[in-house]
């Protein structure tokens, strides 16, 4: 049985964005050589989300979620823009896990319907 879509038939729904997020973050962490994901988030937007969390929680008494997003998918015109960050244990050589990971994000929207996609941004945060 073939994988490929019927002529005219929709593509496969990848669900919710955050559905979508996840199997990035699925597809990338099985790529060899990739020993971590870090957050996509600009460290500036990252540190006032915590600053703001904390003053919500002393002000309200109530725990806000920090947590941030590993594989960042944001809409742009005419397309998806994806970004990750990623650590690159020591024997691989990062432009290679680079690429593999490129290709694993591409493999992965491939298997969701193919959404146009504008950028494909890999960065490589630390080397163990």
């Amino acid at each position: 049985m073939s994988d490929a879509l019927a002529p005219g038939a929709p593509p496969p729904d990848p669900g919710t964005p955050a559905q979508l997020t996840a199997q990035l973050e699925g597809a990338v962490l099985a790529v060899p050589g990739v020993e971590a994901l870090y957050s996509a988030a600009p460290l500036v937007a990252t540190v006032v989300a915590s600053v703001i969390a904390t003053t919500v929680e002393a002000v309200t008494g109530k725990p806000r979620s920090t947590s941030s997003v590993s594989v960042s998918v944001s809409e742009r015109e005419g397309g998806l823009k994806i970004a990750v960050k990623i650590g690159v244990a020591a024997p691989f050589a990062a432009p290679d896990v680079s690429r593999r990971v490129h290709d694993a994000i591409t493999d992965q929207l491939d298997q969701n319907g193919n959404p146009v996609v504008t950028e494909i941004a890999v960065t490589v945060a630390r080397i163990d």
